[in-house]
């Protein structure tokens, strides 16, 4: 059993188990539990991708691969690591996969099929995935799902929701799927079936709530009928986009579309000429409404039959790297529904006794997401480089560049004397500052040789005070962060000005408190083990550091002037 330790993963494969003298199982999934008992042998080990176990006891063995064979296990690689982007990728999946490249293979094949296109059928369910989004921001951290509904299961759902992963610019994105597991058995048959409830024909302004309540309008002066035609009568108005009196085949589309149904055109026409009674190529509110109730009764009669409406729901879900997504661990999530996978890319299938379930149980995957999950951001005074160094607007050049020199930084924020942050000023600016400055001395320079009496009068004359103040070249009308700002808000604000550091003020002033720079993000990031996390000058609160501001602020009066 390769990449499987669960019984609902092995499919239709299940009922051999109690044939099988041994069964061996591979995989790469450390942390999930097999409900296997028959396994004899087990061989799992912590890697990014199943080929990568595989092709190091090939190595073992010293068997040689052909091309066409190292080019699979390479897509396998490829697939699982995300092309070693992954973090769940190790340095063993790099060896494996360059071993596999010494072997033959093709990288035209691997830069072909390593990231496939998206069907026909997969685009038509990313798009309306994307149309019906709900997404949340938690500790700046946004989270999103939706639910879909097909007559069928669809394959290739996780390259879809990587897709919108990315495409909403969302976190976690979480889509849920809900289809009939009998109908997906003869999925083969090019005739597909439209499933509509009569949730379709409600309009729907917000959320809906299932409970009776009571009704007070004055359409229940006519009875529940009166009030039954109201509503259906709101509903295609709504759906009747051009305003025309009719549904044409495009605004059944976007009906569908908005309502979260995944329909093929062949589908939609079969649904369309079925409704469409007088066969005119549109549909009329009376049309509507007999459908709707043809729906409804359909419903009501399946509903004594069986009592509830059995299908199935696949959760499928994804994760963008970041140091806020540190604790998001899907696979631990999706363990209590029967599922799992990696930390980051995970999923679970669960059998619905009735299909009205499905946005209860995805509403509290998504609440157990953030309850277990998601913890309050680090704010820009948790990590900020206080107390800080600054510069005033008297300066001159020189006294900038000591500065610069004798504390080893490269940019160093401007303020008055109520220590408010007027400007910033960095190696750059001095740089170019000092170009000026020279330009106009050897300008002087040049004139006064042209006349030998100014030259030597020029000795005598007091030498003026060389440079220029800082107020005058520094930068100014600059963004500052305020110290409640949060960790990602700040990472936007420097790629977004293309700055490599921001000046902190109190929150509501512009009094300087301290300085954030690409380092400091970079410890909070724990790319490299080689940066000091854990550096009491970085880490402790504002209220820590007061003496050691205090104390900065007495030896200011030693300063190089």
């Amino acid at each position: 059993l390769v990449d499987a330790q669960r019984r609902d993963r092995i499919g239709p494969a299940e009922h051999l188990l109690g044939y099988a003298k041994r069964v061996t199982v591979v995989d790469h999934h450390i942390d999930s539990a097999s409900d296997i008992p028959e396994a004899t042998d087990y061989v799992v080990d912590k890697v990014g991708s199943m080929s990568t176990l595989i092709v190091e006891r090939l190595q073992q063995a010293k068997i040689d691969v052909s091309e066409a064979e190292a080019t699979l296990f390479a897509l396998g690689i490829h697939a699982d690591t995300g092309s070693l982007c992954f973090d769940s990728t190790t340095a063993r999946d790099a060896i494996a996969l360059a071993w596999l490249m010494q072997q033959g293979a093709s990288q035209a094949a691997i830069a072909e099929h390593a990231k496939s296109s998206l069907s026909q059928e997969q685009q038509g369910v990313l798009t309306q995935a994307l149309i019906n989004t709900n997404s949340t921001v938690i500790h700046g951290v946004t989270v999103s799902s939706v639910l879909l509904s097909a007559d069928g299961f669809i394959n290739g759902l996780a390259a879809v929701t990587q897709d919108a992963l990315e495409l909403s610019s969302s976190d976690v994105y979480l889509l849920a799927l809900v289809y009939d597991a009998k109908t997906s058995k003869s999925r083969k048959s090019k005739k597909r079936v439209l499933k509509l409830t009569p949730d379709f024909f409600q309009e729907k302004e917000g959320p809906q709530l299932h409970q009776p309540a009571d009704i007070e309008t004055e359409a229940w002066r006519g009875g529940r009928l009166a009030l039954r035609r109201r509503r259906l009568l709101a509903a295609f108005e709504k759906k009747d986009t051009d305003r025309s009196g009719y549904l044409d085949k495009k605004e059944m589309s976007s009906a569908l579309v908005a309502s979260g149904i995944l329909a093929t055109e062949a589908s939609l026409d079969s649904l369309f000429a079925t409704i469409d009674v007088n066969g005119d190529g549109r549909i009329d509110f009376e049309e509507f409404e007999a459908f709707a109730s043809q729906v409804e009764a359909k419903r009501k009669e399946q509903d004594k039959i069986t009592g509830k409406r059995a299908s199935t729901m696949i959760i499928i879900g994804r994760v963008k790297a970041g140091v806020n997504m540190k604790g998001v661990n899907l696979n631990r999530l999706f363990e209590s529904y029967g599922g799992g996978g990696h930390a980051k890319a995970a999923s679970a299938t669960v059998r619905l006794g009735d299909e009205a379930e499905a946005g209860g149980i995805l509403q509290k995957v998504v609440d157990e997401l953030i309850e277990s999950s998601l913890t309050q951001q680090l704010t820009v005074g948790d990590f900020m480089t206080s107390p800080v160094l600054s510069a005033r607007p008297t300066m001159t050049e020189k006294q900038v560049e000591d500065l610069f020199t004798r504390y080893d930084v490269r940019a160093l924020p401007v303020v008055d004397d109520d220590n408010n942050v007027i400007g910033l000023v960095t190696y750059k600016e001095v740089a170019a500052a000092k170009q000026r400055l020279w330009n106009k001395e050897q300008k002087r320079l040049r004139e006064a040789s042209k006349n030998i009496e100014r030259a030597i009068n020029s000795t005598i004359v007091e030498r003026r005070k060389a440079g220029s103040s800082l107020k005058g070249w520094m930068k100014q009308h600059i963004r500052v962060a305020e110290a409640s700002m949060t960790m990602a808000e700040v990472e936007n604000m420097l790629l977004e000005n293309d700055v490599g550091c921001i000046p902190v003020v109190a929150d509501g002033t512009k009094q300087l408190v301290g300085m954030v720079t690409r380092t400091d993000l970079l410890r909070q990031h724990r790319y490299y083990h080689s940066l000091y996390y854990h550096n009491k000058g970085f880490s402790d609160s504002i209220a820590l550091r007061k003496p050691i501001i205090e104390l900065r602020r007495k030896l200011k009066r030693f300063d190089i002037e």
